[in-house]
């Protein structure tokens, strides 16, 4: 699927997935600074994946890991630093949340500082449940 705006596009082929900007791109985040590139790839091919162009630069990127049944989980949503604050995160979001196939469906996400932004989109804290992990060795600053 792809949604166009002026110079932007927003697709879910990953032929448009530009693995080595995603690659810097995510090593700029302070949630997959350590993720290597075969992890990254891996991510891709086992993720729904929405990547934010602008004339076929890859520009902005978020992935949904999904059963298609009940849950959506949101993943790895970034906008690159030159193009923050236009508009594009928002339009990303609204695309991911949707989108056919997952638009129904209860979508989660976590995030250690962008809550605002989320709860303008719908998204809301759940304080009767708790975030629990296995295996995280994630530090978040």
């Amino acid at each position: 699927m792809i949604w166009r705006k002026v110079n932007f596009i927003i697709s879910t082929e990953k032929k448009h997935v530009d693995i080595d900007i995603l690659h810097k791109m995510l090593k700029n985040s302070h949630w997959a600074k350590d993720r290597s590139r075969k992890e990254i790839e891996a991510s891709v091919t086992n993720s729904l994946c929405f990547s934010l162009l602008r004339d076929k630069e890859q520009i902005g990127f978020a992935r949904v890991i999904t059963d298609t049944m009940a849950y959506a989980i949101i993943l790895d949503m970034l906008i690159g630093e030159d193009f923050r604050g236009q508009g594009l995160g928002k339009w990303l979001i609204q695309c991911i949340c949707d989108y056919p196939e997952i638009k129904s469906l209860r979508q989660v996400l976590w995030t250690s500082n962008a809550d605002n932004f989320y709860r303008k989109k719908g998204f809301e804290e759940m304080s009767n449940l708790k975030f629990m992990a296995r295996n995280w060795k994630m530090q978040v600053s």
